[in-house]
């Protein structure tokens, strides 16, 4: 630190400022540290200012080395050592305090998630809060997932209560399980207050989750892993709303066929949540002969796609049948469409027999064809043929492999024939077949429109005698292809619980801890949506956990805390949402009003 003197034209007169010299990326900036006045002001009270001062930035600057070496030479202190076998003793020095929970803890309280299990925890004899638990492992899942031991260690980040030991946390997993139900029920109610929940269109889609180990049980099963994976899983269902919130989910054995699950989904839908007259949507593997039958019985609607390539030879015909088509342009890409209503057989189960049985139901089937479509299959068709070609097997006809003929080589001299031998061709033939389906989807429902805007009868809806589900508007072959592309965020909500909620690897065995792990997922995944919902869906979901992970407080002072790693998506949540949260310093008291208002 040194003293310069700045002459100022206008007023004619020297300024005295204390300034200092550092090297900024290989170039000296200097930067003024105080104003310390004007020269002539100064020799009124010091009979040499100047020396005065320089002796001054001399004393400033010694002061300010030591305090920096004091700063570098500064350790942790531990108030007690490790105990093996005691997880109580490990003390964990945090990079510093979350201020990312602010926004969850709001809409957590407007959930009133905390008043839910403060009624429930009423009827036991635990000492340990069971809402602060369940805060915990909500806001530790989105802000630092982890196991429920390393959520447990890193509680004090949280700017909260967490004054509970490891085991209550494990000892609270039950009460969460057995109140599973009744929360999601609690959350519907208060989605459906808040934000008035749009349940005309439900969307449903399946995953599954693998476990740590080899060993199976009743739940846990090994069964096709959508990341195929050996390790045993379990199947999840998981229901969505049309502004993209969850509203339920149902966990279900490893080997369960994805159909299997949404019938009793539906019953959840309609005995739990009491939603009715609803369109379910789902992918054509979801959706069987049994499903359809069910949700007509119970006068609802259906979308779902049906594979190309399971449809009969007259399905076929028709797809390809140029005759009807509505050709669009969709940027630079075209597509096309057309429609129909048919009598459709589908395989219904008699539940006295077992046995299958053909059941005819009107439908409208809409075919649709892209170009994007198109070439995204045949590219992919080709890698897969390219992989076979290097890694295929002749026993094997899965993937690329289906593409190639295996003729056997065999001299006819009477030995006994050890191993096989084969010349692989491609089947051109099948090739053919199935690029000239390429970039066709075909969508069967029973929903259908009015033929005016005119709204002739007084429902949203109703349910015809000939199984068809009308809405009282009219509804295009454009209006169900975009009903159905709502899916892909349900998908998009898989991916995020298994990469930023990080849902699996799971660890943990028992029944009730299972229930208790993806109800506290399925909680946090609801309350990202509703923050995107809250800002206007104008940020990227995965950006946004990111930048609330990264957005802490460290202690500067006794009393002051300073912010870190703030951006302009942190700036935009707490602008949505009335929060001050891009402020440098915070005292402590402002960080408890903070907290607060959260809650109220």
């Amino acid at each position: 630190m040194y003293v310069n003197k700045l002459f100022e034209r206008s007023t004619g007169r020297t300024l005295l400022l204390f300034q200092e010299t550092k090297r900024v990326k290989g170039k000296n900036q200097t930067r003024t540290v105080e104003r310390i006045g004007y020269l002539d002001e100064l020799e009124k009270i010091y009979d040499d200012p100047i020396a005065h001062f320089k002796e001054e930035a001399k004393r400033r600057s010694v002061r300010q080395k030591l305090s920096i070496e004091a700063f570098l030479d500064e350790h942790h202190h531990f108030d007690t050592p490790y105990m093996k076998g005691n997880p109580e003793s490990r003390e964990v020095k945090a990079l510093g305090l979350s201020l990312g929970m602010l926004p969850l803890s709001q809409i957590y309280h407007e959930l009133e998630i905390g008043y839910f299990w403060d009624n429930r925890r009423r009827y036991t004899k635990a000492q340990y809060n069971h809402n602060s638990i369940f805060q915990a492992l909500v806001f530790g899942r989105i802000l630092f997932p982890g196991s429920k031991l390393s959520t447990w260690r890193s509680r004090q980040r949280l700017l909260s209560n967490m004054d509970f030991s490891d085991d209550d946390v494990y000892r609270s997993l039950s009460l969460f399980a057995a109140h599973k139900t009744a929360l999601q029920k609690h959350l519907h109610q208060k989605v459906s207050k808040l934000y008035g929940r749009d349940t005309s269109l439900l969307y449903y889609d399946v995953t599954n989750y693998y476990w740590e180990t080899d060993n199976e049980d009743e739940r846990r099963k090994r069964g096709v892993s959508k990341e195929h994976r050996p390790e045993p899983i379990i199947q999840m269902g998981l229901l969505m709303d049309s502004n993209e919130l969850p509203i339920s989910y149902g966990l279900f054995s490893g080997n369960t066929n994805d159909s299997l699950t949404l019938s009793p989904m539906m019953e959840e839908v309609d005995e739990t949540l009491k939603i009715q007259g609803v369109i379910y949507i789902a992918d054509g593997g979801v959706i069987s002969g049994d499903n359809r039958v069910e949700i007509l019985v119970n006068k609802g609607g259906y979308i779902f796609s049906n594979p190309i390539s399971k449809t009969d030879s007259a399905t076929k015909a028709y797809i390809l049948d140029e005759k009807g088509y509505v050709h669009l342009k969709e940027g630079e890409a075209s597509f096309k469409y057309k429609e129909r209503v048919i009598p459709a057989t589908v395989k219904v189960t008699n539940w006295a027999t077992g046995k299958k049985k053909s059941v005819t139901i009107n439908e409208r089937q809409i075919v649709f064809w892209g170009e994007k479509y198109q070439e995204r299959a045949r590219r992919d068709r080709q890698t897969a043929i390219e992989k076979a070609l290097k890694y295929g097997s002749s026993e094997n006809r899965h993937g690329g492999n289906k593409y190639f003929k295996n003729t056997v080589v065999n001299k006819a001299d009477g030995q006994i024939i050890e191993e096989k031998s084969y010349i692989r061709e491609l089947d051109e033939a099948l090739l053919e077949s199935d690029e000239e389906l390429d970039g066709y989807y075909l969508i069967c429902t029973n929903v259908i429109g009015t033929e005016s805007e005119d709204k002739p009868f007084g429902k949203s809806h109703r349910f015809l005698k000939d199984n068809l589900f009308q809405l009282n508007r009219p509804v295009t072959s454009l209006d169900i292809i975009d009903m159905y592309r709502g899916l892909w965020r349900i998908e998009e909500s898989f991916r995020i619980t298994k990469s930023y909620l990080k849902t699996r690897p799971i660890f943990v065995r028992q029944e009730e801890s299972i229930e208790a792990h993806f109800l506290s997922c399925f909680v946090s995944l609801l309350i990202l949506r509703i923050l995107e919902l809250k800002t206007g869906r104008s940020i990227e979901l995965g950006k946004m956990i990111e930048d609330l992970r990264n957005l802490q407080v460290v202690e500067e002072t006794d009393d002051v805390y300073l912010l870190i790693e703030p951006t302009n998506i942190i700036k935009a949540i707490g602008d949505a949402m009335d929060l001050d949260l891009v402020k440098v310093r915070y005292t402590a008291q402002e960080l408890k009003k903070l907290v607060a208002k959260t809650r109220k």
